[in-house]
Formats: C-alpha cells, structure tokens, sequence
C-alpha cells in the first residue's frame, strides 16, 4: 500500500505537492486557530487530493473542533467573532454539518476507528497541556492514561497529533524532549501491536524512527510529517513510502 503522511500544514496545505497513492494522512493542525473558513478550504483540498482515502485528525490550532476551547477562545485572545458562530454545545453547527458531508474518500477520525481495506486506522487529536486556550490538551499522567487506553487492540496505524516520548519530540528552543510518555508505554504494551504511529505537532521534530518491539513482531514505524518548520515555513517535504502489512518491510518514494 503507497501511504503518506504529512502534519501542521496551518492553511499552506497548497504548497504540497503529493504524489498520490492508496491512504493519505493528516495528523492535525490544518488551520491557524480554528475559523470557519480555514477548515472550508482545507476539507475541499484534501477531497481533491489523488488517493484513494484521506483520513485526518484535528490539532491543537484547530480550536472549533473542541467547543470548550473554543468558547474560552473567544472570551479571551481571539475575537468573538472569529468562529463564525454562536455558543454551542458540542462543535458548531456548520462544523457538524461539514463533517457530516465530507468529500468521497475523506474521513475525519476523533479517539475512533475506521477499516480500511484490511487496516484499522485509530485516530486522536489529543495533546500534552501548550500554553493556555489550545484545543485537545491534557494533563500529563492519570489523564493521558485515560485517553490511551482507548486504543484498541486491533489498531495497525495510529495517528495522533502528539509524538511519543523519546521519538521525534525534540523542541528546537529547550532541548526538551516534549511527547508524551503515556501514548509510549501504551504503545509498548503486550496487548496492542500496530505496524505505523503518525503525529506532527512539534515541527523541529519532523523525521523517522523505528521502535523496537518486546517481542518478534518487528517496530513500530513512527513518523511525525510535520509539514511547516519553526517558523511555520512549509518546507518539510510529504513522507510516502510502500508498506506491506504481511511482512511489515517499509520503502521510502
């Protein structure tokens, strides 16, 4: 299967050139904080984009996605208006509307699952507390904990807007390793063994690695695609590569 995988791409989604393949993923943060628009443009990009499914998560920028963030958004360092939308409950209506009616092929995920082919796709937007007001955000420990054993046993791809600890997690600024340490145990337990972890979320951190498993099952292929550097220049090429589920060998395009 030709998979790739891009992250953060913060409304310059157009300065990606994709090569097309079976499965397209996004990690989160497509938009700047969230606006209605913003999340328009991108939906109708990503429909047209040449795979055969595109399956994406939101991000911490992508604040509409969450109402709870979003209010408090608004009532602080965003403008009131910027939503485009009165308070709700739950997401706003026309972003309920638009997630009901996505583009043939394209399917939002939200700590939930699709099959594709024979793949299971688990998909979270969730992240480590950054800064105030931002979408998705937990605190480390008993509430990571929670939001990570949702993963289910059958997951083959995971995708999560947050890296793990230790991989792909450098921050630029503090020499922190800033993922989060609950998605790695988890990931390293006995019961669950996917194949491939996507996140973005750090941009410094774009790259590769590979986590060995416990037993003989092979690694984990872990990639954060973050797609926008520090300074939030799209210049971080899509990762594709082949992958086959039966003998879990990975080549790069």
């Amino acid at each position: 299967m030709r998979i790739s995988v891009i992250s953060d791409t913060h409304n310059k989604h157009n300065h990606i050139i994709l090569p097309g393949g079976e499965l397209l993923i996004h990690a989160g943060d497509f938009t700047s904080i969230g606006r209605k628009h913003e999340v328009e443009k991108f939906i109708e990009w990503l429909g047209k984009q040449p795979y055969d499914k595109k399956v994406f998560i939101a991000g911490n920028h992508d604040i509409s996605f969450q109402s709870e963030r979003m209010q408090q958004a608004k009532s602080a360092h965003f403008d009131r208006k910027v939503y485009d939308t009165p308070g709700v409950d739950g997401k706003p209506e026309w972003l309920e509307t638009l997630l009901k009616n996505l583009p043939d092929g394209v399917i939002y995920l939200e700590n939930e699952w699709v099959k594709y082919e024979y793949i299971n796709i688990w998909g979270s937007p969730y992240s480590p507390e950054f800064g105030y007001g931002w979408a998705f955000n937990y605190k480390r420990g008993n509430q990571a904990t929670k939001i990570w054993n949702e993963i289910p046993v059958k997951a083959d791809i995971i995708v999560t807007h947050t890296p793990i600890y230790g991989y792909n997690d450098r921050t630029a600024n503090t020499n922190e390793n800033v993922g989060c340490e609950e998605l790695y145990h988890r990931l390293k337990t006995d019961e669950i063994e996917p194949h491939i972890h996507v996140c973005g979320h750090i941009h410094e951190a774009y790259g590769y690695k590979e986590i060995s498993y416990r037993r003989n099952w092979g690694s984990i292929h872990t990639f954060n695609a973050a797609s926008c550097n520090l300074r939030y220049e799209c210049i971080n090429p899509p990762i594709t590569f082949d992958y086959s589920f039966v003998d879990r060998e990975l080549n790069f395009i």
